[in-house]
């Protein structure tokens, strides 16, 4: 059985490759252009675990899929940190593209194979500003809200198909989306998290592989791994 994972990488991408391989699941692997690391982790996961690894770049065709996928996670996004006057409408496309024209494509393609074998998970990484919100983040929280509402329209069309489709709204997590923090803005924020500290990328993969193996959801759920996001 594969795994299909976006964004895989870095981060909680490359946290989750690692992850299910360990729990013997083969995988396909994308990136947008971090080839030679994506070269590096399927090295280390064919040679760690003896599993299968298929690395694409870029956008996922009918021609890159295994015929027997279980799971999709649609981990790939973009972050910017800026006052919505200041950015450009290109950066804001930009945005869009990663965070919800990449989810669209690659879950409209790989649902259709999950429709025809009656069976599929599709995950889909969301985050906690799609809930609440977050200043100097206005188009990542509008993607994460809209990837939160494709979750749970997904979840009613799929529902006689045998295809779950979730979504894990995620607090803090220690990723290069806070590298816009100076040191002393990163030590403020981690006071007011949850145990003073930010998830790692491992303990998010360990709590997504559990949840959905385990099948601890309703389909149609949007999860919040949450540390103290208000």
């Amino acid at each position: 059985m594969y795994v299909v994972i976006t964004g895989a990488s870095r981060g909680i991408g490359k946290a989750l490759a690692y992850k299910f391989a360990e729990h013997g699941y083969d995988l396909v692997l994308t990136c947008e252009k971090n080839v030679d690391l994506l070269n590096t982790i399927k090295n280390e996961i064919e040679s760690k675990f003896n599993r299968n690894v298929i690395i694409i770049k870029g956008l996922l065709s009918e021609n890159d899929l295994p015929s027997d996928i279980y799971i999709l996670i649609n981990n790939a996004g973009k972050c910017d940190y800026s006052l919505i006057q200041d950015i450009s409408y290109n950066k804001f496309k930009d945005i869009i593209y990663s965070n919800l024209d990449y989810t669209f494509l690659t879950t409209k393609l790989i649902s259709q194979r999950m429709i025809n074998d009656k069976q599929g998970v599709i995950v889909n990484i969301s985050s906690m500003w799609g809930i609440l919100g977050s200043s100097m983040e206005a188009v990542y929280s509008m993607t994460k809200g809209g990837i939160n509402a494709f979750t749970k329209s997904l979840a009613k069309e799929f529902k006689d198909s045998n295809v779950d489709v979730i979504a894990f709204a995620l607090g803090a997590v220690d990723t290069e989306m806070n590298n816009h923090l100076s040191k002393e803005e990163r030590m403020e924020f981690i006071k007011t998290l949850d145990d003073g500290r930010m998830l790692t990328c491992d303990e998010v993969a360990e709590s997504i592989y559990n949840i959905v193996l385990t099948k601890k959801y309703n389909s149609g759920d949007v999860i919040e791994l949450n540390n103290g996001l208000t």
